[in-house]
């Protein structure tokens, strides 16, 4: 029996199969990954593509002797369960782990219910008296699971990701859409390459945040150093604007009331740069208090109300920034000179700031920083 078995491991489940050991050993050792993602999600994305690997050869396995019936039914209603299952596995990579998920698992339950009638119902599938396979009204049923993961999977990439560069996102779109023509040709050619789909595209969502890695600062979140000058190089012609953005009063801080104290308050500007942050406006963290804003196709007034809209909430949690704002519009300036320009004025702001606080380095406003819940 084994023998027979092991004749129908061909090179269609060779591919998927190293595609898991190979995921299964970069994912070795790793207890978090960047963006708050936890290797658990992918470990169940992996388990379900083997478990598909071994029911596709099982499935072919029953279906070559009629006396093999019970054992094709169990592999062809697993076949249908886990497919969905494997679509859910990537989607739960991808999903906050701080949002609620149960309800995530209730297509692919109620799609193991419904093909779970097969036992005694020709609604989803059944086989003739010449032990042929045929589809029922509701065979197709299993899309609809499928086709609703791939969605949530979309939203949730535009979601998390909106502020990265279109390249960048690009990637996991394409991904997605991979998985949806290969969901259709496996069950078209009745092969297994969706698996294959699923953990091409879970390896590249992997590398996909290991470079987020590497041009993100650690503590706000924002992209770094690293990543200003690189996209200052690439998109220096679409920069329309720029805001140098300065904390007042982190030494104070950090002296009186602890460095902790000081990873609290910048952590607290990120996320309020992060609120303003899209398309068009993207932070940057390029130094221990030091802040930029790049502005794409804004206008002036644009520019004016998305700074507006960052120092009142500056204001409202108790910090205070200097903030230099410059144009390129309707200048020739290089950016360069705009860079030159807006920091400039952020310490001509700054300047202002201390003599009317008697020169002294002090935060004015400035406090201990209150520890949000979604920093705890």
């Amino acid at each position: 029996m084994l023998q027979e078995i092991w004749s129908l491991v061909d090179a269609g489940h060779y591919l998927p199969l190293m595609l898991a050991v190979i995921l299964s050993c970069i994912l070795l050792g790793r207890t978090i990954l960047s963006e708050r993602i936890h290797p658990s999600s992918f470990w169940i994305t992996i388990l379900v593509c083997v478990l598909l690997i071994a029911q596709d050869i099982l499935e072919d396995y029953a279906q070559m002797d009629p006396a093999r019936r019970t054992m094709r039914m169990f592999t062809s209603i697993a076949g249908y369960t886990l497919r969905p299952m494997a679509v859910l596995g990537f989607l739960l990579v991808i999903w906050p782990p701080d949002m609620k998920r149960w309800f995530l698992w209730i297509p692919a339950v109620v799609n193991f219910l419904l093909y779970g009638t097969a036992l005694f119902s020709p609604l989803t599938f059944t086989f003739g008296e010449k032990y042929n396979f045929t589809r029922g009204p509701l065979g197709w049923f299993m899309l609809v699971p499928c086709f609703l993961y791939l969605i949530l999977i979309l939203i949730m990439v535009h979601v998390r990701f909106r502020d990265r560069r279109t390249g960048d996102t690009l990637v996991i779109y394409l991904c997605v859409l991979g998985c949806l023509g290969a969901m259709w040709f496996d069950i078209e050619l009745d092969e297994i390459l969706l698996v294959s789909a699923i953990l091409i595209s879970s390896m590249t969502f992997y590398l996909f945040l290991r470079a987020q890695d590497s041009d993100h600062d650690s503590l706000t979140k924002l992209r770094n150093r690293m990543a200003f000058y690189e996209d200052c190089n690439q998109y220096k012609n679409t920069v329309t604007g720029a805001a140098a953005i300065d904390m007042n009063g982190l030494k104070k801080v950090n002296d009186e009331l602890g460095h902790d104290a000081g990873d609290r308050a910048l952590k607290m500007i990120g996320n309020s740069l992060q609120s303003v942050s899209d398309k068009k406006t993207i932070a940057y963290r390029v130094g221990g208090d030091e802040f930029i804003m790049l502005f794409f196709h804004r206008s002036e007034e644009e520019m004016r109300q998305v700074v507006q809209a960052f120092q009142n909430e500056m204001w409202r949690v108790g910090l205070h920034v200097a903030v230099g704002v410059a144009s390129r519009l309707g200048t020739n300036d290089s950016l360069e000179e705009l860079l030159r320009t807006s920091d400039r004025r952020m310490y001509e702001d700054k300047s202002a700031f201390y003599r009317l606080h008697d020169r002294r380095r002090s935060a004015g406003r400035v406090s201990a920083p209150e520890q949000t819940e979604s920093e705890e």
